[in-house]
């Protein structure tokens, strides 16, 4: 990640624009996004998202207030940590001065990110679900940093379980067609998110 002190100071100016004068929801969750078991979910996986988004075209504030939320409770437990979150959306969100609509729209966007499959023509959560996994289509190295963040968050798990688990889960990404929901997110991430899944995949058969 780039220098923590830099990303912080973006991510606070990021949120000031969404949510003027509610800085103190801002500086919760930038410390839910820092806690220290975070070695995947953190502060670069929160700016890496954002920035995938603003790549996606013109996003609306709901859109961008998802991803702050998606990841914001995190105990590696896939699913149930989604639903928090957007329970932590649906009780913080209207004392900041959101209004129901809006607070609805982002706790649906947040729960997109359990499956990442958004229903067809739902072009909001295509968004957030192509932001959310614009990492599986990075460079290489890249790619595998964030499979050792993963592994990093899981140390009570045994290595077995470990690859074992991964091998599940290259398996339904590998039966999950499209990746990507968007047309800009197809384009740029199907193909390389399928070469570094396809090549994590053969270091398991190697080994």
């Amino acid at each position: 990640m780039a220098d923590r002190a830099v990303v912080i100071v973006v991510l606070r100016r990021r949120w000031e624009s969404l949510l003027p004068g509610r800085d103190q929801l801002g500086s919760q969750l930038l410390a839910r996004w820092s806690e220290p078991h975070r070695h995947y979910h953190d502060l670069a996986h929160l700016s890496d998202a954002l920035t995938a988004l603003d790549l996606l075209g013109p996003a609306s504030r709901s859109e961008e207030i998802a991803l702050w939320f998606h990841d914001a409770v995190h105990t590696n437990s896939p699913g149930h940590d989604e639903r928090l979150s957007a329970e932590l959306a649906a009780r913080e969100l209207p004392a900041a001065g959101m209004d129901a609509v809006d607070v609805a729209e982002v706790v649906r966007l947040v729960l997109v990110t359990i499956d990442h499959r958004p229903a067809p023509g739902d072009a909001a959560g295509a968004r957030v679900s192509d932001a959310d996994l614009a990492i599986l289509g990075a460079d290489p190295d890249r790619y595998r940093a964030s499979v050792q963040g993963l592994r990093a968050e899981a140390p009570a798990m045994d290595e077995a379980t470990w690859r074992a688990s991964r091998r599940a889960t290259l398996a339904t990404f590998a039966a999950t067609r499209p990746l990507f929901h968007t047309a800009l997110g197809t384009s740029w991430w199907e193909g390389p998110a399928r070469a570094n899944l396809a090549a994590e995949g053969e270091d398991y058969r190697k080994e």
